[in-house]
């Protein structure tokens, strides 16, 4: 259960804040967790907002670090760049965050979610997570969390190199130009590294990673029809891995993928009313090579999914305190291209919501409800509410209860097992569904902001793979824990630490959930020196229970990461940067692999050493 005693520090720690703040709040960001455009303030959720200057200032390499800073969250990667990675959110398995990219839906149908170390940070302008459960707004998937990431519209053309350890190199370019009331903005990268050996046990190779991308975003403005918007993204790559389930000295295993998005859309504002529609399409293409169990030989499958999707949305301001915003979702998914033949291989989502949405100037609340109709599983009715209060100019209490869902996957339901083993895929799956309720408080000062959340996530029926990877319903999980979150001025230096108290466990059997840390810590420093900034930030992740395998469950160990990162502008249109990861070359497991059956040895993926990285960028 959750520790009271840290519910209630972080708490008090709070609001004493809010008595000895400052006057005047600092400045405000828009949002858009609720489809449409309010203040950050005025959103009745835990929102964390990662905009580009911030990508920039850390240097970091991939999504998931980026992430990993953010509370709530925890990455288990199964080794460097490109690798699987496990990015959880509040306790969470990774399907169960809807990943969206400028609101289009994006991942595997087939797997269930989004390979994010695949998604190039210079296609990122800014990314919008939303914790609890969305599926009032969202749909499906969004059991845990939404994250929105919007993609670049750069203002002034910029090219930038990096290097680094493992021969790691990063190249980008991005812009934009401006001819009447078209704006085109694009960016570009290319990105390869020779990486390291990640799995321990079996073919000590090098594991590299390659990722090819460019993407473009097309405006249009017209008074008088209002804005038009183009948009495309695309990227390719590969990522070498090892497999235990490989031969030891095997160095054929390769994911490739191959995914692109383009979308068109249309929206106009009026006096009281706001309309936009939206259509996307897109695909997730990846491909596997490993070594065939059964015949020992090099073997390819490949996992399409093809996705498309229409959005209306409207808002409709019946006063200055009053508005209503609804819409119409509609996507199909399609697997029938993969090279594993489903039973079924399509489905199509329609949903409508509608939500009212009330805010004075000390009460705000707001009630949303969706139906979907899944083709696969019926009908499925989701909602949110929520109350806050302003109790100063400063500060806001905020309350919720939500419910989600998410559909099983295809290859939870209908993956085709091996000539001779037992079934893999369970077509009697049922939806996952969730309650989450929340309640927090959000300070906001000149000197510092103070945000504290305190959850409950209760997920019926959570999909589950057995001991002999069969996909079951359990009947309840339970998420639950506090969320602390402190940005100030600390003796000249900018000072942003949170801290994250997690509870997950089966409620069942009362066992913990696999790889989630009870306790979760980040604190970055940093400091601006006239043309040079500097932050140095940590990682604490307490143990955790590990796999079981054989009735025996494996422990993983806690750990502490230091990072440090410096840009300096050497005149108005050159700036170089370094960063170095793991600053003093801590060894630590992050995920159990397999154990030897005769010696019952534990094998783990690797982590990266000191890493080093060093670049430039100009700028036209």
């Amino acid at each position: 259960m959750l520790n009271k005693t840290t519910l209630g520090v972080a708490i008090s720690a709070a609001l004493s804040f809010s008595v000895s703040g400052a006057e005047q709040s600092i400045e405000k960001i828009t949002v858009t967790a609720n489809k449409f455009e309010q203040s950050i303030n005025d959103v009745l959720a835990s929102v964390n907002v990662i905009d580009r200057a911030e990508i920039e200032a850390s240097n970091v390499r991939d999504l998931p670090t980026l992430l990993s800073k953010q509370v709530g969250f925890q990455i288990n990667s199964n080794g460097g760049f490109g690798q699987l990675t496990g990015v959880s959110l509040r306790g969470t398995g990774s399907g169960d965050t809807l990943i969206l990219i400028d609101g289009v839906r994006t991942g595997s149908a087939a797997a269930g979610q989004k390979v994010l170390n695949n998604v190039p940070l210079n296609s990122i302008e800014r990314i919008e997570i939303i914790k609890g459960s969305r599926a009032a707004i969202y749909g499906s998937d969004a059991l845990a969390g939404v994250i929105n990431i919007i993609t670049r519209e750069s203002d002034n053309l910029s090219v930038s190199a990096t290097f680094g350890s493992d021969s790691y190199q990063d190249y980008q370019v991005a812009g934009s130009v401006k001819s009447g009331d078209i704006t085109t903005a694009f960016n570009a990268g290319f990105e390869k590294t020779d990486g390291f050996d990640v799995l321990q046990g079996v073919a000590p190779d090098e594991d590299g990673y390659e990722n090819k991308n460019l993407g473009f975003k097309v405006n249009y403005t017209d008074a008088h029809y209002g804005d038009f918007k183009l948009l495309g993204q695309y990227s390719e790559g590969f990522a070498d891995y090892d497999s235990s389930f490989s031969p030891a000295a095997s160095t054929v295993e390769t994911g490739g993928f191959k995914n692109y998005q383009l979308s068109a859309g249309w929206n106009k504002n009026y006096t009281n009313q706001s309309h936009s529609i939206d259509i996307a399409i897109a695909t997730d293409d990846s491909d596997n090579t490993f070594v065939d169990f059964f015949t020992g030989l090099p073997a390819t499958s490949t996992f399409i999914t093809k996705r498309t999707q229409i959005d209306y949305n409207g808002q409709y301001q019946l006063s200055n305190e009053f508005n209503i915003s609804g819409g119409i979702n509609w996507y199909n998914d399609d697997v029938s291209q993969s090279s594993t033949q489903y039973d079924i291989q399509k489905r199509d989502v329609l949903a409508v919501f509608v939500g009212a949405y009330y805010n004075t100037e000390k009460v705000l609340a707001n009630l949303t409800v969706r139906q979907d109709d899944d083709e696969q599983f019926g009908d499925e009715t989701t909602y949110t509410a929520a109350a806050g209060y302003h109790l100063s100019e400063d500060a806001t209490f905020r309350i919720s209860q939500s419910t989600g869902f998410k559909a099983p996957t295809f290859d939870d339901l209908y993956y085709p097992a091996f000539p001779g083993s037992p079934p893999s895929s369970n077509p009697n799956l049922e939806p996952e569904k969730s309650l989450n309720r929340e309640i927090g408080l959000n300070v906001d000062f000149d000197v510092a902001s103070v945000d504290v959340a305190i959850f409950r996530n209760d997920i019926e029926d959570k999909i589950y793979l057995d001991t002999n990877y069969f996909p079951i319903n359990l009947n309840e999980v339970r998420y639950e824990g506090v969320e602390f979150t402190l940005s100030q001025q600390l003796f000249g230096f900018d000072s942003n630490l949170n801290f994250a108290y997690l509870s997950a466990e089966n409620k069942e059997t009362g066992a913990e959930l696999q790889n989630v840390a009870k306790r979760t810590f980040n604190w970055e420093l940093a400091k601006q020196f006239g043309a040079f900034d500097a932050s140095l930030d940590m990682q604490y992740r307490s143990d955790r229970r590990g796999a079981e395998r054989r009735g025996t469950v494996t422990r993983l160990g806690s750990y502490t990461l230091w990072n440090l990162a410096g840009n300096y502008q050497v005149n108005e249109h050159i700036e170089v940067s370094l960063r170095v990861e793991n600053l003093f070359d801590k060894e630590y497991n992050a995920v159990d692999s397999n154990a030897d059956f005769t010696t019952g040895e534990v094998y783990y993926y690797n982590t990266p050493e000191r890493r080093f990285f060093a670049g430039a960028r100009y700028q036209f």
